[in-house]
């Protein structure tokens, strides 16, 4: 699987990872600061149009917790996910462990690399089975996180 959602690609590098990858016009740090200050995560990180991120917390620290909440305006619809930070290493690379509702763990390794006032991002999610790849590719999530992506690429411009 290649393919590309908003402007976002997406590649299965192996039988338990997904990869999300996009260039964004900004340096580093400033893509670095949209992935790890509440103010601006909850500018970008929504999903599908029409959601809010009423819960964002990020103690950005190893071993620091983070966790965040998404509802529908009407509260008809909400779900949250969490995790802890296993290596920040600041404007290049932000590990951490991710749990979401009922689907298995994860552990999401996103690197920065920055070339001539560009960044390019790549997160992958590296999981405990196919299986769990597999089911986590079916919730539509590539589609959520590629919108967050191109909304974060309008948020860095208008900065």
């Amino acid at each position: 699987m290649n393919t590309t959602k908003f402007g976002t690609t997406v590649t299965l590098p192996s039988d338990t990872e997904i990869a999300m990858s996009r260039t964004f016009d900004a340096p580093a740090a400033l893509v670095w600061k949209a992935f790890t200050e509440p103010a601006m995560l909850r500018r970008w990180l929504l999903g599908p149009d029409g959601w809010e991120m009423p819960i964002c917390e990020v103690d950005l620290r190893v071993g620091g917790k983070w966790r965040y909440g998404w509802a529908q305006p009407d509260g008809s619809q909400a779900f949250e996910m969490y995790g802890e930070y296993t290596e920040v290493t600041p404007f290049t690379r932000l590990v951490n462990t991710e749990h979401f509702e009922d689907n298995p763990p994860a552990v999401t390794t996103v690197e920065f690399v920055e070339s001539d006032g560009q960044t390019t991002m790549t997160s992958t999610m590296r999981l405990v089975s196919q299986e769990a790849r597999d089911a986590v590719l079916a919730t539509g999530m590539a589609d959520g996180a590629g919108r967050s992506y191109e909304r974060l690429g309008e948020v860095l411009a208008s900065l």
